[in-house]
């Protein structure tokens, strides 16, 4: 064989090599099938970890890959799930709220609304701050019994809307007190009377009648102070509260024979 025979040789196994190597590096490299079933298992189990953010992520790529949409709704609200076990509860009611206009008739729509409402009454601390979060759980509570009637939370949230409703109670004597004790006796009245109107039998009830009595007196309106304070000793009548009223009416009926 001659060097030019041999050079040829060499220079064609050298052409075949570098076209399987150019072929090599156009090759696409295929990704195995997205399955969605087993992407929410891992962020189900991430959840259950604390790994919020991390499920998070594979909840998001559900969303966006789940070509079937088997999972993707699920995913939606497994979000919202994830700031809620974070106590992050803006995001969480934010993401409940979506998943609710976009699927009002899921069949997991009413545990939305559930959490919904729980993102506030979750909320719910001191009275002179709970009253917006309190007055908003008392809200989706209530769409709770209306949209859902079926649902299965219909007795713990029973007891849910009588923590909000003692809530927004203590609220409103919380400010009858502060205009009370700043003597605007007038804006007292206003504010114990709403607590007796719209919380009847409240946790703050008696006390609201006595208060109520005393502003109507401060403010020379015996008629309504001593009705208010009749109904104070009737309704009850083993109160100290109520061995106070008396007092108060005693006075009442000391100036008016003194006059």
């Amino acid at each position: 064989m001659t060097a030019r025979m041999k050079y040829r040789i060499k220079r064609m196994s050298l052409l075949f090599i570098a076209a399987l190597l150019i072929g090599c590096s156009t090759t696409e490299v295929k990704e195995p099938p997205f399955n969605p079933e087993a992407t929410f298992k891992q962020a189900n189990d991430w959840i259950k970890e604390g790994k919020y953010a991390e499920a998070r992520g594979l909840l998001e790529s559900i969303r966006t890959k789940d070509a079937s949409r088997q999972y993707a709704e699920l995913a939606k609200l497994r979000i919202a799930d994830t700031y809620f076990e974070e106590e992050a509860y803006e995001e969480a009611a934010a993401e409940y709220e979506s998943f609710l206009d976009l699927y009002p008739f899921h069949k997991y729509a009413s545990y939305a609304q559930y959490n919904l409402a729980m993102t506030f009454f979750k909320r719910i601390t001191t009275v002179d701050v709970s009253f917006s979060t309190a007055q908003r759980a008392l809200k989706e509570f209530g769409k709770l019994r209306r949209n859902y009637p079926r649902n299965p939370y219909m007795d713990v949230t029973d007891d849910r809307i009588k923590t909000c409703q003692r809530a927004l109670a203590e609220y409103e004597f919380y400010v009858a007190n502060f205009y009370f004790q700043k003597g605007s006796y007038n804006a007292a009245a206003l504010r114990y009377s709403s607590l007796l109107e719209n919380f009847p039998d409240s946790v703050k009830d008696s006390e609201a009648l006595y208060y109520l009595g005393l502003s109507y007196a401060k403010m020379g309106q015996r008629g309504k102070a001593i009705n208010t304070l009749t109904t104070l000793i009737n309704k009850y009548p083993t109160l100290e509260l109520s061995n106070e009223a008396k007092k108060q009416l005693s006075s009442f009926t000391y100036l008016i024979i003194k006059k």
